[in-house]
């Protein structure tokens, strides 16, 4: 009996003492690390099918016969406890071959935040929690056209557009209020209860009821005619012109399914792309488009992406219409009706208007994948180029990239990113903050980080390229980091021209210079050629995360250090502090009464905060 087939008796063998109820199953790999995880309404009959060929069942068959060497499982009382406990694993293990989403192809949607007296206009990609006067509001799939119509609308509903520290820290107000783009309630020239008028406005032209509001500026045009304000008027006026004009941009042909997703699917071997149409209302408003790399068969791959993509807090519709039956569907349905809290209806096998609009998710899935091909044929070739260049056994799919920021006295970071077949993979860009480091010794928080990424490599596979900003010294110390932890990869370091300093861009006639082990002179990439944009796109990411990064957390040491030796003011305080004000700036400009309504500060520590900080300025 050969080794495969041997192997595959055995997993059979731990198939047939599974339990028949609900639960969770775990594919190893041969390393015994977790590389994919399941859940199943029946745990025997689910793993069971991984070992058929009928239907799809081919590549569920080459799956388990290439990846799977010992299969665990976990019981649980109920289906909905098994969807939980498998949100939870996927989270801990990571595994290689469950459903990943990048984040940068997600929906819009506008937060508001009523919990805030005077709540803004957020833009997010992820919605995050859902307490209780938190909304989100869309989907939206253009970013430019959402900004389109949030400056238009500023003009008909003048809410604020500043942050929150802003907004404390205002004496007097901006231009906006002057152009009537504001109402100004950072120097309380609006009530909170007329201010929650307007946003109600503004609520309802985003989800596409307008006529309440048109019908207001009506009546307050009428009424600015006949008290002869007539500027006032025409303002009035030119808003509703401007709301009318957005309104009928958003006309499209009407579904008649008021409110769902309907996703899309198709593939190309183990490339697959996913569409998701968003429907509100009767019409199209949003169309978003997931390339995916999966062994996993289409049922299998297309029920993770449900979970993956509804499990990150996004809001939830009435309606999620799919291609094809899913494996414990009914469960499914029950999941995404809790993430909701109302019933969704998880739909295939559909006629009429919704089978017409699977089909066109379906064919925009076609196009989307046909475009990623080429796309993914175009960066291999770029990759190829680079190894070459390089010297590199293999085209890097993987990259990862280093760099470290810090002004020489404190608040040292670093930062991780990611490419992933030439495109940044944003869920896998980490920060470090240097733990044994002091100064601006950039080689030993170097060398910290990477000490500290190696550690990891069991649970987070190693790149195909390992790149860190700076030259030779920096290239030796990633590779005594890799001695030392045992590990061989391919490293270089790329050194900026010598008058660039902490630009991004290369003064004229410099050229990117490539550290390379075992060669004495650095590769130059030639200029303006693919190679080097590659490399000097994700290092340029690399500085630019690490540089965020390292402003916020200055701007927190910054609070901490201006409120240390106030007595009753601890770290959870100081938390609450920066979270609501910002910096010690707007702290000092605020009043007691502002500062007391902050959770677990009296009117009394509050006196004591101001009165501190007023003597650190003096």
């Amino acid at each position: 009996m050969t080794a495969p087939a041997a192997r595959r008796d055995k997993l059979l063998a731990l198939v047939e003492r599974l339990p028949d109820g609900p639960g969770v199953y775990l594919f190893k790999d041969v390393a015994g690390a977790v590389a994919y995880v399941g859940k199943a309404r029946r745990l025997r009959e689910r793993v069971r099918s991984y070992f058929r060929s009928s239907q799809d069942g081919r590549r569920a068959v080459r799956f388990v016969d290439r990846y799977v060497h010992d299969i665990g499982f976990v019981s649980t009382k109920s289906e909905h406890a098994a969807f939980l406990l498998e949100n939870q694993l996927v989270k801990r293990h990571n595994p290689a071959y469950n459903v990943k989403l990048r984040d940068d192809k997600d929906f819009l949607y506008v937060r508001v935040d009523r919990r805030h007296p005077f709540p803004d206009l957020a833009l997010v990609r992820r919605p995050r929690g859902r307490s209780q006067g938190v909304t989100h509001h869309g989907p939206f799939a253009s970013a430019g056209s959402l900004r389109r119509t949030l400056r238009t609308l500023s003009a008909i509903v003048p809410l604020r557009d500043c942050s929150d520290r802003e907004l404390a820290s205002r004496t007097r107000p901006c231009l906006k209020h002057e152009m009537g783009r504001c109402c100004a309630p950072c120097v309380e020239l609006v009530t909170p209860e007329h201010y929650a008028e307007l946003l109600a406005d503004a609520v309802d032209v985003l989800e596409g009821r307008c006529e309440p509001t048109v019908e207001r500026l009506e009546q307050e045009m009428a009424r600015a005619s006949d008290a002869t304000q007539y500027e006032l008027a025409a303002r009035k006026r030119d808003a509703i012109t401007a709301l009318r004009t957005m309104t009928s941009r958003q006309q499209v042909e009407n579904t008649g399914v008021p409110d769902a997703d309907v996703l899309g699917l198709h593939r190309a071997g183990e490339l697959a792309e996913v569409v998701v149409l968003a429907f509100r209302r009767g019409s199209l408003v949003s169309s978003a488009n997931h390339t995916l790399e999966s062994v996993l068969p289409d049922d299998e791959l297309l029920a993770g992406f449900v979970l993956e993509f509804y499990g990150s807090e996004r809001p939830v519709p009435k309606e999620v219409l799919v291609p094809l039956a899913l494996p414990d569907q009914e469960g499914l349905a029950a999941w995404l009706g809790d993430q909701r809290g109302h019933a969704v209806r998880l739909a295939d096998s559909l006629r009429g208007a919704r089978r017409g609009l699977l089909d066109l998710a379906r064919r925009n899935a076609e196009d989307a994948l046909v475009l990623a091909v080429e796309q993914r044929g175009h960066q291999r070739r770029l990759l190829e180029a680079l190894a070459q260049r390089l010297e590199l056994p293999a085209p890097p799919e993987v990259i990862e990239c280093y760099d470290v920021s810090n002004t020489g006295r404190s608040a040292i970071v670093a930062s991780r990113v990611v490419f992933r077949h030439g495109e940044p993979d944003r869920s896998s860009y980490r920060h470090y903050r240097i733990r044994t480091t002091d100064g601006q010794d950039d080689y030993g928080a170097m060398r910290e980080v990477l000490q500290r990424r190696l550690a990891r490599a069991g649970s987070d596979p190693l790149p195909d390229l390992l790149l860190v900003d700076g030259g030779r010294t920096h290239l030796q110390v990633a590779l005594d980091a890799m001695q030392r932890a045992g590990v061989q990869r391919p490293a270089a370091a790329l050194a900026k021209g010598a008058r660039r300093g902490r630009s991004l861009s290369l003064a004229p006639g410099e050229q990117e210079r490539v550290f390379l082990p075992g060669r004495e002179q650095p590769v130059v990439l030639s200029e303006g050629s693919p190679e080097e944009y590659l490399l000097q796109r994700v290092r340029d990411e690399a500085h630019r995360f690490a540089i965020g990064h390292h402003r916020k957390a200055r701007s927190k040491e910054s609070m901490a250090s201006g409120l240390d030796g106030v007595p009753g003011v601890g770290a959870v305080l100081k938390r609450r502090l920066l979270s609501r004000f910002g910096g010690t700036r707007a702290l000092a400009r605020a009043s007691a009464e502002e500062l007391s309504a902050v959770p677990g500060i009296s009117h009394a520590l509050a006196q004591r905060i101001l009165e501190h900080l007023h003597e650190l300025r003096a």
